[in-house]
């Protein structure tokens, strides 16, 4: 998958995804391939993010040491200190109250690049009839396999057309930008 996605020019990264789609809010954590082009391309090490997308704001990413002794430390020693200064306090936060319904992740969209075991020369052309419109990967080193990327589609769909393809060897969701 690592050598795939270099070949893509794109990275792996495991996130915790949350978005509204036609109404409904979808959320996951799974592995996504990101393109040099997102904010989240170069996170790595110690440092998380979060990146947002707002319909006023446009995209924002906060950034920051996230793991190790010293950022966890760091942390809950500011908790402590907050929670000492306002002692017998409450602090009103804004919330809302209303139960936030998700949406089945079976309607969730997103493109998908397939790992398939078997070769581009005589198994993509039953590919491109299942899945339509493919973008073929293919990494020198691996002879026995190829990868390709999907269109937009739900998740669903995507479990209908890959029970049609023998030797799925691997998914991963293709992340965006917005």
């Amino acid at each position: 998958d690592i050598a795939y996605a270099k070949q893509m020019g794109m990275v792996i990264k495991l996130l915790a995804t949350s978005r509204k789609e036609n109404g409904r809010f979808y959320s996951m954590v799974a592995p996504f391939l990101l393109n040099e082009d997102h904010p989240l391309y170069s996170v790595s090490g110690v440092f998380n993010a979060i990146f947002l997308h707002g319909n006023v704001l446009g995209d924002v990413m906060f950034y920051g040491s996230g793991a190790g002794k010293l950022p966890t430390a760091s942390a809950v020693v500011s908790d402590v200190i907050d929670a000492a200064k306002h002692q017998e306090r409450n602090i009103m936060v804004s919330w809302s109250s209303q139960k936030l319904e998700l949406g089945d992740i079976a309607d969730s969209r997103s493109k998908f690049f397939v790992r398939v075991s078997g070769n581009a020369d005589t198994d993509l052309g039953k590919i491109k009839e299942i899945f339509g419109d493919v973008k073929l990967v293919q990494v020198p080193e691996y002879k026995d396999e190829f990868g390709f990327v999907s269109g937009l589609m739900s998740e669903a769909d995507y479990e209908k057309k890959a029970a049609k393809v023998p030797g799925i060897l691997k998914r991963i969701r293709v992340e965006e930008r917005i």
